[in-house]
């Protein structure tokens, strides 16, 4: 027998007391239901994919820290060039110095490793905190979180410490290829994150400003209940002519309709998946009455719209008619046994993206009725309104207490995932941004440190500062341009996850893409900039006596 069938039982008889104890309170046929907790529900195989982004984005920033700190481990050594020098004179061995250097670079990996489990605790901690954030999860990290910092610290440290403790082990810190590379490798994961924050900070925008194609600042949605408290299809048809001709007469109310499914879901989110041009698509039917679209403020594009209680007939959205009946008329069409008598307009009252708005309406029957959603609309704000429609429930049946959700809060809160994840990636690419332009300011030290003598030459024998500053940033040039080209190219290649999560804006926006290609131009310059304009304020004569 499966859990969700046990739990059945268990409240089925936790009821049976409760109504014995307190037969007033009590319907003869009332009980509770039972529904799946929401963090033990399967994942849509496409946030599978998502959530492989988000974990990508995440080792690019690791990626983008460890390169930054092989960078300044090779400009240091140019600082212990000395010191290496003397050690291998008095016969110290190039794989002894090679074990030191990398000894200190696994200490590094491992006191980041111990800052970072320390931080994460704590913004995990900060972040359980939130309001509604379910009990059972723990800021606590179990032994495989450990091995996992451990493991990818020691790859981190292998990978991006190994090169730069051979080449100072074997003084060749005069190679240009592996600082290069680390510029190249800087410039294209700061300027992945960069487009994706761009990305979906433009999401979030669009979705903010862009009308989803429903009403719902005036709307608020009344789940009554009915069929948990045992009304059987006639009586809620009664009581629910009642309670509708009252909200009515209520001043303010303009519109009230029936709904099989709430507006934004509210956890009772209904689909169906059918073929349409060979690929499955998910339909998000609805048993309504005639009201619904005006009280919905959804348009009738073509057609009529549905009659109270007409069977064998169906109003479909514009995209499902499009993507079923491509370049036909839609009316008079039949899906299934029901004939298209009506297209309405895209409503994306519960999938975001236009792509994916299907909806298909049917007039609610008689045997429907106990599970209806009571839709009501307003001159103003609806927020003054709860008091009275829970008043008038009550009246109605004391037993019955609805559930009343304002649908502008709904869709503020539906909200709150895509911001989230805009705040993060933006938060991302800014901390990407960060360590490339120190990153790349060391390196840009680290050649200036290398070519002193170079430049003391050239500004005696009465170089203009142009030349001497061209000259410096000439070999970091390319490795930025490769970069950036190579962070275009990866973004690119994430097309196909950011589509599935991207709605009206597409994965290949040029604003996302110009605006962090002139953040990080400018960033990285004048990161660049400076330390070279340091160069050119060296005395000649104490850099060639120091050289």
């Amino acid at each position: 027998m499966s859990l969700a069938k046990v739990a059945e039982q268990e409240l089925l008889v936790l009821t049976h007391e409760l109504r014995k104890q307190y037969p007033k309170d009590f319907w003869d046929h009332e009980f509770f239901q039972s529904a799946p907790a929401r963090h033990l529900q399967v994942l849509d195989p496409d946030m599978y994919q998502v959530i492989a982004m988000v974990g990508a984005l995440t080792l690019l920033i690791l990626a983008v820290a460890c390169s930054n700190l092989g960078g300044l481990l090779l400009a240091r050594g140019v600082t212990r060039e000395r010191e290496i020098g003397i050690r291998l004179a008095i016969g110290a061995s190039k794989p002894r110095i090679f074990r030191q250097l990398f000894t200190e670079t696994l200490l590094l990996a491992l006191l980041g490793s111990v800052a970072g489990l320390a931080l994460g605790y704590v913004v995990f901690r900060v972040t359980l905190a939130a309001p509604g954030t379910p009990r059972w999860v723990s800021a606590t990290p179990d032994w495989r979180v450990y091995l996992f910092v451990v493991g990818v610290s020691l790859v981190a440290a292998v990978f991006f410490g190994l090169t730069p403790a051979l080449q100072i082990a074997r003084q060749q810190q005069k190679r240009t290829i592996a600082r290069q590379v680390l510029v190249g490798a800087q410039m294209a994961a700061s300027c992945v994150l960069l487009i994706v924050a761009g990305l979906l900070v433009r999401e979030v925008h669009h979705a903010l400003y862009t009308s989803p194609g429903f009403g719902y600042v005036q709307v608020l949605s009344v789940d009554l209940g009915l069929h948990s408290h045992g009304y059987t299809p006639a009586a809620a048809q009664a009581y629910l002519n009642q309670f509708g001709s009252r909200l009515r007469a209520v001043p303010g109310v303009t519109s009230v309709a029936l709904s099989s499914t709430p507006p934004l879901g509210h956890n009772r989110i209904a689909t169906i998946t059918a073929d349409l041009g060979g690929h499955p698509a998910e339909i998000h039917p609805y048993q309504v009455d005639p009201d619904f679209f005006k009280t919905m403020s959804i348009p009738l594009l073509r057609g009529r719209n549905l009659l109270p209680g007409e069977a064998n007939a169906v109003v479909v959205s514009e995209s499902l008619a499009r993507r079923q009946w491509p370049g036909e008329d839609p009316l008079g069409k039949f899906w299934d046994k029901d004939m298209v008598v009506g297209v309405a307009g895209n409503a994306r009252m519960n999938a975001w993206d236009p792509r994916n708005a299907m909806e298909m309406y049917h007039s609610a029957q008689i045997e429907d009725m106990p599970g209806m959603v009571v839709v009501v609309k307003t001159a103003g704000a609806p927020d003054g309104l709860t008091t009275v429609v829970k008043s008038i429930a009550e009246d109605l049946d004391p037993k019955v207490f609805p559930e009343i959700h304002l649908l502008k809060a709904d869709f503020q809160r539906n909200m709150v995932p895509v911001e989230a994840a805009a705040m993060g990636a933006s938060l991302l690419g800014m901390a990407a941004l960060l360590l490339a332009s120190l990153g790349l300011g060391g390196l840009v030290t680290y050649a200036v440190s290398e070519r002193k003598k170079e430049i003391a030459i050239r500004i005696a024998l009465g170089a203009r500062p142009g030349h001497v500053l061209s000259a410096i940033l000439r070999q970091f040039l390319w490795p930025v341009v490769l970069g950036l080209l190579a962070g275009f190219a990866g973004t690119a290649a994430l097309s196909r996850v950011l589509r599935r999560i991207l709605y009206g804006v597409g994965n290949l926006d040029p604003l996302s893409y110009v605006g962090a290609l002139g953040v990080l131009v400018i960033i990285v310059t004048i990161a660049a900039l400076l330390p070279a304009r340091r160069a050119l304020k060296l005395d000649p004569m104490r850099a060639l006596h120091y050289e």
